[in-house]
């Protein structure tokens, strides 16, 4: 991540991509809301008169009954929202890995590498969707979601769209989105000039800490980290997309079909899938070692 960069330059590579994609959710999130806001004020004319909107904005307490409504109307959006952001900051973050890879190319540091062979990519989608089952089973035996406030509200929002919405956001559009901003981009920056393990834990940390409570900033954490080795064995973005999305489709399922709390109704029914799903997440994450790096085959490690 060197190579003559300024200071600047090289913390804009790391924190760059997650102010494009917090600026873009910021601003959707600021037009929502005055949205939201002239709807409010064109109800209140309907019912109190032309004069309603100047009452509201000279009144204190009307003020403040507006803007609670309409924090708790966007609230109601908060996942098409994020998708709508996904949508419009993946383009953004595409042209930039672009422009990255091409850079490369010219500096012939990607020569060489390999991609890994698409008939491996299925094993990805086997152990993100059974890591996702064995950490949320483990997080539930031991009370962790009922010891966070801030998780229990937060799924509360993301579970509230539609069964279709949920998955073409939270399966789809988002895992997209921030595999392209963290393994994408602040993976491979880090990559450059660092080994894996020191790459994949900052990255991870940062992903983890942009979840916003303990339960789902723990998740992250590990989820981060196989989904850098992931990138770090198969050399394309892609990989850790297919895991990401697999593992964001199986917690909406499952939570929209009752699974884990089918599971948790008896202890040895949640001792078995778990153990099964560990197992088999285990079992692929060793036939991954025994396959080559494609990022180191491609990026210079700093030994």
């Amino acid at each position: 991540m060197g190579n003559g960069q300024s200071y600047g330059k090289r913390m804009w590579n790391i924190w760059g991509p997650l102010v494009i994609k917090f600026g873009i959710s910021m601003i959707l999130y600021i037009m929502g809301a005055g949205i939201l806001a002239g709807q409010y004020f064109m109800q209140q004319a309907r019912e109190n008169g032309p004069d309603a909107m100047m009452e509201v904005m000279n009144d204190a307490q009307k003020y403040e009954a507006m803007m609670v409504e309409v924090t708790e109307r966007l609230i109601n959006f908060a996942v098409p929202l994020e998708g709508a952001a996904a949508i419009v900051t993946i383009p953004c973050l595409l042209f930039w890995m672009l422009r990255d890879r091409r850079k490369e190319k010219l500096a012939g540091e990607g020569a060489g590498a390999v991609k890994a062979a698409w008939w491996k990519y299925p094993a990805i989608a086997v152990i993100s969707a059974a890591l996702c089952v064995a950490l949320n089973n483990v997080m539930l035996l031991v009370s962790l979601p009922s010891a966070s406030q801030a998780y229990g509200e937060t799924m509360e929002v993301l579970y509230r769209p539609s069964f279709a919405m949920q998955l073409a956001c939270l399966g789809i559009l988002i895992p997209i989105c921030e595999e392209m901003v963290f393994r994408g981009l602040i993976y491979r920056h880090l990559r450059k000039d660092n080994r894996f393990m020191g790459a994949a834990l900052y990255s991870s940390l940062i992903f983890a800490i942009t979840h916003g409570n303990l339960v789902q900033g723990l998740y992250g954490f590990i989820m981060g980290m196989l989904f850098a080795y992931v990138y770090e064995k198969y050399g394309s973005v892609s990989a850790p997309v297919l895991g990401h999305i697999a593992a964001n489709v199986t917690a909406v399922v499952g939570t929209q079909y009752n699974w884990f709390g089918w599971m948790m109704e008896d202890v040895m029914r949640v001792g078995i899938v778990t153990a099964f799903c560990a197992f088999a997440a285990s079992t692929l994450y060793v036939q991954m070692q025994k396959m080559e790096s494609a990022m180191q085959q491609g990026l210079s490690e700093k030994q």
